[in-house]
C-alpha cells in the first residue's frame, strides 16, 4: 500500500491532538472534548496524504487484478475518487493470540548474512548505558490491560 508512513502521520496526528488538548485546556471555560482536533488533522498533511490513498487497500476485496486497477487509478487520479470504499472488517478481528500462532524456528546467525543481535547494535553504532532507566513509563501499569 503506497504511502504508508506511520511514523510520521502517527507523531504528526498526536502533535495536532496535543494541540487540541492545550487549546481546550487553556481556554477559560474549558470543554469536555477537543473539538478542534478533526479541524486540525482535516486541514494538515496527513488528511490529504491518508485521503489519497484511502481505496487502495479496500479496493482489493474483489482480487488481485480488480485491486492492481483500482490501485492504478487511484493514484494516477491522486485519490480524487467521489466515493470512498469501505473494508468488510476491522485488522483487529483478524488477530489471534500468540499463543495460538505456531512458533517460529528462526535459523542461527551464520555471521555472514545474518547476526547476532549485540553484534547488530554494536555494529550500528548505539550508544547507551545498559542499566539506563526507561525514559517512557506508565503512572498505572493495569490501565493498557483494562481499557
Amino acid at each position: 500500500v503506497p504511502k504508508i508512513k506511520g511514523n510520521h502521520t502517527a507523531m504528526k496526528s498526536g502533535m495536532l491532538a496535543a494541540e487540541a488538548v492545550f487549546e481546550l485546556l487553556s481556554a477559560d471555560a474549558p470543554a469536555r472534548e477537543a473539538v478542534a482536533y478533526p479541524e486540525k488533522l482535516k486541514a494538515s498533511w496527513v488528511w490529504s496524504e491518508l485521503h489519497a490513498v484511502r481505496n487502495i487497500r479496500p479496493g482489493f476485496q474483489k482480487g488481485l487484478w480488480a485491486g492492481l486497477a483500482n490501485a492504478a487509478y487511484e493514484t494516477a487520479t491522486k485519490g480524487k475518487s467521489p466515493w470512498t470504499l469501505h473494508h468488510r472488517h476491522g485488522d483487529h478481528e483478524t488477530l489471534k493470540r500468540a499463543s495460538e500462532m505456531p512458533k517460529i524456528a528462526y535459523p542461527k546467525p551464520d555471521g555472514v548474512v545474518s547476526f547476532d543481535r549485540l553484534s547488530s547494535v554494536y555494529l550500528s553504532n548505539t550508544n547507551h548505558e545498559e542499566d539506563q532507566p526507561a525514559h517512557l513509563t506508565l503512572k498505572d501499569a493495569s490501565v493498557p490491560i483494562a481499557v
